[in-house]
């Protein structure tokens, strides 16, 4: 397998960050770390090995990058407003100068996926939320996706920016970005015993995807599931087949990636300078799509309504320019407690045909249609990696059916056993 390493000067976070690339083509996928963790982590924990096949075989491109949450996420007893400047810092570096280079050294187009594990998961589901026009899915499991986990009640509009569970429940069903999400593959997998409360935030995740009728696959394995590498590589090696399947259906409906066609649209006498990234991140309140491109935030505007939408796979909009903003309202500095969603009905699954490189002999579970709880924030703190590994295998699978109308239902794996 090849392997290069890669050393970035990143203006962004005025800092150098570390980027291994493991393999020499295939679909591009973009890997964050564990808390605190740098881009040697998924070599040194054996998920590497794990998708060893993949890799050699040219079906992806592994990218690793360092993650800087010891001066965000984990420091729990610095200032605030500093913190959350920093996350922001990191997610620029991700979007403005780590994305160019996984196209240079990929040689393609190709949106990537990302993907992570526990802190990893959250810097996959930021990315992806933040700018669906630069990333094609996300992998992300076992995440916990509001932020009270570890700022407790704090916020601001930066770190509003940053979490998840904040600004999806104000998206507006005719925002832009959510015909996006519906030509996206999104997956969520976590335990059901260590990992109860992020089985929570994965159903409050869940729950607001459902609203806002865009397809995804929500699982949760059994209450013997452990907060650990064995276990996350177990469901990536899963996983994976099913959703570079659905990505190579996702991409012949956008094959050419918005940049591109930009810069091939664009006169040399006349070019228009890039757009330049909002100071402010994407998931900000427009009371008017129209004024999505303008300098100032958008109004401030109530999100509609949750109605159920129509069936998935709508034709996705036009992809937004690099600025625009996911709608959400103005929040203050503390977070109101927010309106529990209804609970989505459970689509009939379609069959799909399987992609011949794809060897899954398991059937993809069905998700149990469970509506989303209140949040009740936990404590500050960090969601400890355990490096402890499980001989056990988990229980064969079903093959799992199509992507429904509105999401996948899931199932619950067999008790490991002890030793």
């Amino acid at each position: 397998m090849k392997r290069s390493v890669y050393k970035l000067q990143s203006k962004s976070l005025g800092q150098e960050a570390s980027l291994i690339v493991y393999g020499e083509g295939g679909y591009p996928i973009v890997a964050f770390q564990t808390q605190d963790q740098k881009a040697s982590e998924l070599e040194d924990e054996g998920m590497v090995d794990a998708l060893a096949e993949f890799i050699d075989g040219k079906q992806i491109q592994l990218f690793s990058v360092d993650n800087f949450d010891e001066q965000s996420w984990s420091l729990l007893s610095g200032d605030n407003e500093a913190r959350a400047a920093r996350q922001e810092a990191y997610f620029r570096f991700v979007t403005d100068e780590l994305i160019p280079r996984v196209h240079e050294l990929n040689a393609s187009n190709l949106r990537p996926i990302a993907f992570g594990c526990s802190m990893g998961a959250v810097h996959a589901a930021i990315a992806l939320f933040r700018r669906p026009d630069l990333f094609q899915g996300c992998m992300a499991l076992s995440g916990i996706y509001h932020s009270g986990y570890f700022f407790g009640d704090w916020m601001n509009s930066t770190l509003y920016d940053n979490d998840v569970l904040a600004f999806l429940p104000n998206m507006p069903l005719d925002h832009p970005y959510v015909g996006l999400y519906r030509n996206r593959s999104l997956l969520f997998c976590c335990g059901q015993g260590e990992d109860a409360q992020f089985a929570e935030d994965e159903r409050r995740m869940d729950a607001e995807l459902n609203r806002l009728g865009v397809d995804h696959w929500c699982d949760y394995w059994g209450a013997d599931v452990t907060h650990d590498w064995y276990w996350w590589k177990k469901q990536m090696a899963y996983f994976l087949p099913f959703v570079l399947e659905d990505v190579a259906k996702e991409v012949e409906k956008e094959p050419v990636a918005p940049w591109v066609a930009k810069k091939a649209a664009a006169k040399p006498a006349a070019k228009k300078p890039a757009a330049k990234p909002a100071t402010k991140s994407e998931p900000k309140a427009a009371a008017k799509v129209a004024e999505k491109t303008a300098a100032k935030p958008a109004a401030k505007a109530e999100p509609k309504a949750a109605a159920k939408p129509a069936a998935k796979k709508v034709a996705a909009k036009a992809e937004p320019k690099a600025a625009v903003k996911p709608a959400a309202k103005k929040v203050a500095p503390k977070v109101a407690a927010k309106a529990e969603p209804k609970p989505a009905a459970k689509p009939a699954a379609k069959k799909a045909e399987p992609k011949p490189e794809a060897k899954p002999a398991a059937a993809k579970p069905a998700a149990k249609a469970t509506p989303a709880k209140a949040e009740a924030k936990p404590a500050a703190a960090k969601p400890a990696v355990k490096k402890a590994a499980s001989a056990a295998k988990p229980a064969a699978a079903k093959k799992p059916a199509a992507k429904s109308t509105a999401r996948k239902a899931a199932t619950t794996r067999t008790a490991r056993k002890k030793r």
